[in-house]
This record gives C-alpha cells, sequence and structure tokens, in this order.
C-alpha cells in the first residue's frame, strides 16, 4: 500500500483537500490545486510552519505526517487587470469582466443589472462555496475564465 499524505490547503474561504503520494513532489501537488481551484502555479506559494516549501521538495522528505495543513498564498496579478468569469444561470452562461478585487456584493449588481433580478435574491457559489457578498472573488480563487455559479430564490405566491 502507498503511504499517503492528506493536505488540507489553507488561505482562501474555499478549502480544498487533497491526498498526495509521499514521493510526490511540491510542484506536483501545486498542479492539483491549479487543477482544482484554477490557480497557475506559478502563483502559488506554499507554507508550511511559516517555511517556504519549493517546488523540488519531495512531500515525503518534509516529515509532514499522514495530515497536514498547508497555508496557500496566491500572488495577485500585477496592475489589478479585468478578465472575463462565467456565470452560469440554470441553462445558461454570462461572460462578466471582473478584476480579483472586486467584491462578491458587486459582481450580484453586474448581474442584477445585467438579469434584471433582484440583488437580494441572488446567491453566487464558487467550488460548491457560498460566496459572502464582502469577500473579494480572489477569495473565491476567481481568476480567468472561472467559473461561478448563479441561483435565485424565487418567492412563492
Amino acid at each position: 500500500m502507498m503511504a499517503m499524505v492528506h493536505f488540507t490547503v489553507m488561505g482562501g474561504e474555499v478549502i480544498p483537500e487533497i491526498e498526495m503520494p509521499m514521493f510526490a513532489t511540491i510542484l506536483d501537488l501545486k498542479e492539483t490545486i491549479e487543477e482544482i481551484l484554477d490557480v497557475d502555479v506559478v502563483r502559488q506559494t506554499l507554507n508550511f510552519n511559516n517555511q517556504v516549501l519549493t517546488n523540488d521538495q519531495t512531500i515525503g522528505h518534509l516529515n509532514l505526517g499522514p495530515f497536514a495543513a498547508l497555508a496557500l498564498v496566491v500572488t495577485p496579478l500585477a496592475g489589478q487587470p479585468k478578465f472575463n468569469i462565467l456565470v452560469k444561470y440554470i441553462n445558461e452562461e454570462i461572460n462578466i469582466r471582473v478584476k480579483e478585487t472586486t467584491l462578491v456584493v458587486d459582481l450580484k449588481r453586474k448581474l442584477e443589472r445585467r438579469r434584471g433580478i433582484l440583488i437580494e435574491k441572488i446567491t453566487l457559489h464558487r467550488l460548491s462555496k457560498e460566496m459572502e457578498d464582502d469577500f473579494p472573488l480572489s477569495a473565491y480563487y476567481v481568476c480567468e475564465d472561472s467559473e461561478v455559479e448563479m441561483t435565485t430564490k424565487i418567492e412563492p405566491r
């Protein structure tokens, strides 16, 4: 049986849990994080006990034990550029331009203007996590071409 380490990746509102073999490198782990969170490897810094982990380190040489919590720091995009995200709503896909620093409530306002749905009836989710109004999109690892799901509350008549 292959020895594995179960990681909890802290740093944003979305907290993925990842299992990796002992022979895997930190780069392998970052590539897995990229697959899950859509955050480019070059923007990721992983820390364990306040020490920066380097890409060439193997997980087995870190003596982490079977469970480890890592801190993920994502380098912001230079110049705070706007980029497109995809908001999925029922059978519709809505392209919206945002910045990483855009607040969730501001994204809801854009959707309210675009779709005519009252802001208080809109709920947004990223990676199955409900997004809270006062957080920036970066807290949910929203970046270029990320997908956000929108649901609406419908009042019974």
